[in-house]
């Protein structure tokens, strides 16, 4: 008895362990898609948030230090530039900030075509003025039928097939009543 319980009590302690740890082990990595640019004298980090890229929708914020010094600039005008060269499309956004997170600046932008998508990154403050490019983003062409229309097709005709046999089925019927009643009537 005094050996399942010693037993419990290490494999309570090591799960303790594993979960008090596990926080601290994430919070030291960093997202993979983050990315970092030197704007001029500015550092950008620039940690995509939400990409529906099927639709052509991206949310990203950025985080804007003093490179020199590692301070928070909160007084920048940021814009996030994206450029389609293959469709010769370009659009942009203006990233805001608000003051409870002064270090953050917002922005969301609608990819208007499909293909490869440069995001570039514009920043100016009273530091001065600097961009440079940050990532790729790859749009995909929609399809134009999926499985789910195939079955959406497929059920539909189905349900015409099945209509058609009613009807068919209802003129029989009545053809063959029609008959009966003459042969009665003459008989």
């Amino acid at each position: 008895m005094a050996n399942i319980k010693l037993r419990i009590t290490g494999l309570s302690i090591l799960i303790a362990v594993m979960l008090l740890t596990a926080p601290l082990a994430s919070a030291q990595e960093e997202d993979p898609r983050t990315v970092t640019v030197t704007a001029g004298p500015h550092l950008v980090r620039v940690v995509p948030v939400n990409t529906n890229l099927a639709a052509g929708f991206i949310q990203m914020a950025l985080y804007v230090t003093n490179a020199a010094t590692g301070e928070v600039v909160s007084d920048a005008r940021v814009v996030l530039i994206g450029k389609n060269a293959d469709e010769g499309y370009e659009g942009w956004g203006i990233a805001l900030n608000s003051p409870g997170e002064p270090e953050k600046y917002d922005v969301r932008m609608n990819l208007g075509s499909t293909g490869d998508w440069l995001m570039s990154v514009d920043v100016s403050s009273s530091l001065g003025q600097g961009g440079g490019d940050a990532m790729v983003f790859v749009v995909p062409a929609l399809k134009r039928y999926t499985a789910g229309s195939l079955v959406f097709f497929g059920v539909f005709a189905l349900m015409m097939l099945g209509i058609a046999y009613l009807f068919w089925s209802t003129r029989r019927n009545n053809r063959r009543r029609r008959e009966a009643g003459q042969g009665e009537a003459q008989g």
